[in-house]
């Protein structure tokens, strides 16, 4: 793989592993505070959705930067170990999530955010997207992260 795109991969796949698992962490925090203040969960959970909308940019941008360094990497190594293989499969798995979360969810969630206090169907639509992105992120950590450590059990070739 060339050095640059090795660079481009691993800049990538450590903010949508690190970023996302810090997103959720600090976002968490916030609302266990706000709770501790006394605001109600749910206005304090909706007081973070700004937070993973932006970060739903920066974690698109990740995942094209993350494809782009891929298809490098597949275009220069015809004859793939297992690991290479599964490398590249979770590295896709990273993209589409990335991309559920950025064009399928967060648009969706973004929209609700106005009416969301003044309607019922709503708040169930937004909380329903809420859930979807919780195992989203998930996904896209847990992907993220096999992408990071395949490589780690990947044999040397030999001379």
């Amino acid at each position: 793989m060339l050095k640059l795109s090795q660079l481009l991969r691993s800049i990538a796949l450590s903010i949508l592993f690190g970023g996302s698992a810090m997103i959720v962490f600090a976002v968490v925090t916030l609302v266990k505070a706000a709770v501790a203040k006394g605001i109600p969960v749910a206005e304090a959970a909706t007081n973070n959705v700004p937070v993973f909308v932006h970060y739903s940019t920066i974690a698109v941008v990740c995942a094209v930067v993350l494809l782009i360094a891929e298809s490098i990497d597949f275009a220069k190594n015809k004859s793939a170990s297992k690991i290479t293989r599964a490398r590249w499969a979770t590295s896709l798995l990273t993209v589409a999530t990335a991309m559920i979360l950025s064009f399928g969810i967060m648009p969706l969630m973004k929209d609700l955010l106005p009416v969301l206090k003044t309607n019922d169907e709503a708040h169930q639509k937004f909380q329903q997207l809420h859930h979807a992105s919780e195992g989203d992120i998930g996904a896209m950590i847990l992907f993220a992260l096999a992408s990071m450590v395949l490589p780690i059990f990947e044999r040397p070739k030999q001379p």
